[in-house]
This record gives C-alpha cells, structure tokens and sequence, in this order.
C-alpha cells in the first residue's frame, strides 16, 4: 500500500497536565480562573492549583522521521517546558539526538521512521508485509503531532481523533484496501502509537498528595530513555464490498477516544496514527469450519485446525505426574484421546477429590484451578507444589498452599487455542459429569491465572444460571478482562522477525525434535499476528464481543493485576529494565509484562495490586499468596 498525502484531516486533542513552560502558564491563566503566573500575588490556593486543559499540540503533515521530531523539539522546549525542567528535558535531548544519529547511519530507523523512509534491506517492507495469515493489514497516514508532556498523577492518557470528515474518511480507508479485500468484510480500528522520550520520572510507589492539600514538589528523577504503547479504539467500522458500516453513534464516531496508561514524569510525546484492516471470516468459511468440526466428531476427519500442538505431549507428561502423587494409574490412550477431542480434561488435583462421586453426600466445597495460555495446572500453579512427586506427603502437595489439600481442588486442563466459549462449554459439562451432579447446593472457587480468567470471568453466569443452589466465586490473577493489546503490538513491531524464524525452522527441520520445531511454529505465528482464535478472544476487540451478552464484571470476584518492573523481586538495574523493556521491546511498563494492570484490575473494587511481579509470578509473590489463601479461607467456610 503506497503512501501518499491523505485527503483527510486528522486531528488530535490531549487531556492531560499542562506544561508549565511559558506558553503552557500564559495558556493556564487565561483558561483557569485562580490560576496565577509565578510572582503574581494570587491566592496561596490559586498558585498551587493544577488546571487540566489540553496541553500545546503541534500537526506536522508528512512522514516522521527522527531528524524532524529533534529540529521541533530544540525548536520548541524553551516555549514548551520552563527553567525548573531544564535538568529533565536535558535527558528528552539526548534520547532524540541519539536516534537521530542512528536514523542517518541506517536510512531510516525502524520503529521510529515512517515506513516510507525506511531504506535498510535488512528491514524491508517486503519482510514486513509476510505475515503468515495476511489477515492484518496497516495504513500509517502521512501525519503526526508532537506534544510536551509533565505528569504529576499516574491516571490514564485520553486522546481524541476528531474525524471531521467521516464520509471522506471511510472512502479513503476503502481505497486503502488490498484489491483482493475488496468484496470481503474488514473491520476497522484506529490507534495511536505513542512514543514517549522521558527526560524525568517520578520513583515507583510515589503517590501524589490528595486534592486540596498543599502539593509538594514531585520528587522527579532524571532520566533518558524511551518507552512506547500503543493505544487502541474500539472498532470504528466495517467495510463490506468498498461500503462503510460505522458501529456506533455519530458522536462517538466524530470523535473517538484512546486510552493508554502512563506513569508521572517529564517527557515528549510524539503520536502517529494507524489504522488496522483484519479480515473477517465469511459466511462460506463459517459453515466449512463447522461442517469441519462435525466430520472431526465422527472421527471421519481427523485434522484438527487451530489446536495447540502441545496439549497433548503436555496433558500426557502431566497426567503422570499426578498419577504418582495419588497413587492412582495413569490415563490410558482412550482417556488422552477423548481429551484432545473435546480440547479439554477435568482431573483431581487433591485426594478428596480422587475419592469425591457426585452421588455421595460428602464433599460440597470445591477449587477450580484454571491455567492460563500455553500453560497447565501443574505449571501454572507450580510455585505452590511440591516438585518432586516421590517426596508429596500422605496429606497432599500444595506445600504452600495446604488448604487446597483439605477440599476437592480440580484442574481444568483445556487446549487455549480453542475459542473462550467453547472451553467454557467444556467446563460446565465436566463439572456436571463429575463434581456437581444433582447436588442441591455447594460452593465452588475458579482460582484462574492469565487468559484462564476469563475463561471463569465468563462461565460465572452459566454456572449460576445451571445450578442457582451454588454459590459460585471467581478469583483472577494477570488476567485480560479489558483485553490485551501484546499479540498486537509484537506481531507489529517484529513481524519482520516471523519470516527469519520460518526460515530456521526450516533450515532445522532434520535437526531439532518435533516439540522444539512446535514451538518455533507457534513462535512464527505469534510475531506474525497468526493468532488462534482463543488468543484473540482475549484481545480488546475479542473481550469487548464476549462482554456485549453479559456486559460488567460479575459479582463475586476478585483480582490481582501488577506493573512489572524493578524492585526487591528483581535484581536487574532501572536503566537496563527501560532498554530491554521498553525501548528495545517496545512495551511501556504499565502491567505485568503481558497484561496491563488496569485490564488485570478491571475497575473492581476488590482489586489487589501484586506489583512488581511478573506476570508469570503472582504465585510467588508472598503479599499475592497470603490474600488469596485469606479470600479462599472465607469463602470457603462452612
């Protein structure tokens, strides 16, 4: 898609602190009555009152390029940030020189550059556009904005993309289509790339005073390093056969709103707009995946599409393990197969639940351990077991989590691959078969990590529909319940990459097992966007259908979310976690390194901040551990 000046106006509005340069206090005191320029003689409450009204902007038409974004800024930052920032915007300089520098030598700097400036044939356009699945395409407007930015609260970024011209806009993104799109069904979203070069932050754990307060000087730290996000819309509109299909309200189109979280300090934005075209299963691809399905039930076709190819081996090496806890013998191949059939299997994880029949009185307080993506109970919960299965005491192996030994803990090992509704399906039958039955009543806790939270976000509703008797709880950790933009942004910042794993596996195919080759295929899909369907049910988009037949969270849960970062958990140095992190990965720390925390914590009040683990470490994280063992306690007693 060639890239040329666009027709469109787009224009870009920030809510957030002013800058308290020249022009953003001249701008404060005309806007916000009470609001006095240094040395004025104003109230005491006037002077140290923050206004928050839409900091200076400025459009630049034309692709971007590190030169550009450097000459605006030394052009700008006397106006822009005042003398009390000077030893901060020193650190935004630095970072921008330095790209700069790099820009030149390379032509043109991925991740930075408009793509229409790269020049570098180690990073070209034609490795970009490989993608596995060709499903996701991009357009990058020639336009960009550039913005100072001084926070003193940690609250969400809200941009706004006013779209004066809606009708103008929807043929110009219908043009912008692939000739073989054109009579498919595409969906359109708009987001905001945000690059933030930060010349000053607050530390970690800094809260600023509350309203009303005197404010004291925020402790800000000298810094340089760049951190980037990406900012997602819903989805704007449809296009089916060049014709637009806006999805919502004229208002909410005029003018859509992204929003990304961001930490307190000083830096420099600069935000480029993109819109995404994925393209839609059709009616036809529909019913041959259905049909599909039915021949694989039969046993007729035995191809099985969009499946984890390590379900299997895992459930296989899993199931013996257990097996030698309890003592019990192992599946048998009939049992393993019926497993990856279904995509799903529920086993004991406790021995009163090897012992429990749905028929016998005994037994009503019961834990649901769901795994998150890639993952199993075992691996997943692993941190709270005892590894070596010939050492497992009579009593169990939770070691760290003994009340799980004393109530019929279950694990639900699922194939993630599969869509959120059908390992939903799954569960709600297995329990029927083997833990509920026709008991009147009970309690049942899905403890769930990862996507498996919304796995138990979403059965919530259906199992208290089924049995209304129960009292049924979900507790969440690193969970995506406002979804996940990671599958996206890795996929578009190394997408170029999928074409060189390709090739390796290729080259290795006679050298490596068949489970390393698995994983480098999963790999390729992954940094090539190729994501299965039940990873994209967890995306925002995915959530946000989930979520229209049963909107809110439920009641009765309870969450754990993180920002990932440095700290007593982590010996690894700030600068190096924002090099590896954040410039070089392209993430801003704002979640558990997968999940950003607000999604983790989806506006609950019964939200517990884990940071700063990783999001594979909630289990390990001693705070973490005590009140879920306390949330399970409670909830748990006769």
């Amino acid at each position: 898609m060639a890239e040329r000046a666009s027709r469109v106006q787009l224009e870009f509005q920030l809510d957030d602190d002013l800058a308290p340069g020249a022009a953003g206090l001249a701008a404060a005191a005309a806007v916000a009555p009470g609001f006095a320029m240094p040395g004025d003689d104003a109230p005491h409450e006037a002077r140290t009152r923050r206004p928050r009204r839409q900091p200076p902007v400025e459009k630049i038409e034309g692709c971007l390029c590190a030169h550009e974004v450097l000459e605006r800024f030394e052009a700008r930052r006397a106006e822009w940030f005042g003398e009390e920032l000077a030893p901060f915007v020193e650190g935004i300089a630095q970072q921008l020189r330095q790209e700069a520098r790099l820009s030149e030598h390379l032509h043109g700097l991925p991740c930075t550059d408009h793509r229409a400036v790269w020049a570098d044939e180690m990073v070209s356009d034609a490795a970009i556009e490989e993608p596995v699945a060709r499903r996701l395409r991009v357009w990058q407007p020639p336009v960009w904005w550039i913005a100072p930015i001084v926070r003193r609260h940690g609250r969400p970024l809200r941009m706004k993309l006013p779209l004066a011209q809606a009708d103008e806009l929807a043929q110009e993104l219908a043009e912008q289509l692939p000739p073989e799109w054109r009579n498919k069904r595409v969906v359109v979203q708009l987001e905001v790339e945000t690059r933030l070069y930060w010349g000053g932050c607050a530390p970690r754990g800094w809260t600023p005073p509350p309203p009303g307060e005197e404010a004291a000087r925020v402790p800000w730290q000298p810094c340089s390093f760049r951190g980037d996000g990406i900012g997602f819309s819903e989805d704007l509109l449809y296009l089916k056969k060049g014709q637009p299909t806006w999805l919502h309200d004229a208002n909410r189109v005029q003018a859509p709103e992204v929003r990304r979280s961001m930490r307190p300090g000083v830096g420099l934005l600069v935000a480029v707009p993109v819109f995404t075209f994925e393209l839609q299963e059709t009616t036809f691809a529909w019913i041959k995946r259905q049909a599909l399905r039915v021949l694989r039930w039969l046993g007729i076709r035995k191809t099985i599409a969009d499946r984890d190819p390590t379900f299997v081996q895992r459930l296989r090496e899993d199931e013996a393990w257990w097996a030698q806890v309890f003592g019990e013998p192992e599946p048998g191949p009939d049992v393993l197969r019926l497993a990856q059939k279904r995509g799903a299997r529920l086993a004991p994880a406790s021995r009163p639940a090897v012992a429990h029949r749905p028929e016998q009185p005994a037994g009503d307080r019961h834990v649901v351990l769901i795994h998150g993506g890639l993952s199993s109970a075992r691996s997943g919960f692993g941190a709270w077991l005892e590894t070596d299965a010939a050492q497992v005491p009579q009593a169990g192996p939770w070691r760290r989590m003994p009340l799980l030994d004393g109530c019929c803990t279950w694990r639900f090992e699922h194939d993630t691959f599969l869509r959120v509704a059908r390992n939903i399906d799954q569960l709600v039958d297995a329990l029927d078969r083997a833990v509920i039955g026709d008991r009147p009543e009970g309690t049942l806790v899905l403890l769930a990590h990862s996507r498996g939270g919304n796995v138990a976000r979403f059965a919530l509703p259906r199992l208290r529909q089924r049995w209304p008797g129960w009292r049924f709880y979900a507790l969440t950790a690193g969970s995506p319940h406002q979804g996940t933009g990671v599958f996206r942004s890795i996929g578009r910042r190394w997408s170029g990459a999928a074409v060189l794993v390709g090739w390796v596996r290729d080259l290795a195919s006679g050298i490596l097992d068949k489970q390393h080759l698995v994983q480098l295929t999963i790999l390729e899909r992954a940094l090539a966007y190729d994501i299965p369907p039940g990873f994209r049910d967890v995306e925002p988009a995915g959530v946000a259908r989930m979520a229209r037949r049963h909107p809110g969270m439920p009641e009765g849960m309870w969450v754990w979310g993180s920002e990932w970062g440095p700290g007593d958990s982590r010996p690894i140095g700030e600068r190096v976690w924002h090099r590896v992190i954040e410039d070089w990965a392209g993430f801003e720390a704002d979640g558990d390194g997968i999940v950003p925390k607000q999604s983790a914590l989806a506006g609950l009040a019964e939200a517990m901040d884990a940071s700063p683990v990783f999001h594979t470490e909630y289990f390990e994280h001693e705070p973490t551990v005590r009140q879920i063992r306390a949330r399970l306690e409670s909830l748990l007693a006769p």
